[in-house]
């Protein structure tokens, strides 16, 4: 779940996440580990694609 709030300075965003299932149980630090990177990669790529409007 994605959340944005107006903020003095502009938008603050926060994010709700799960990951379960047959997939993840199978393979648990591989499935952290693919979160994890992608937890560091979408604050640049949504910043990227809001200042392109």
């Amino acid at each position: 779940m994605w959340t944005f709030t107006k903020v003095r300075d502009g938008v603050l965003v926060r994010t709700e996440e799960t990951h379960t299932g047959p997939q993840v149980d199978a393979d648990v630090p591989l499935a952290a580990e693919i979160l994890g990177r992608g937890l560091k990669a979408w604050p640049s790529d949504l910043k990227a694609a809001a200042e392109a409007r």
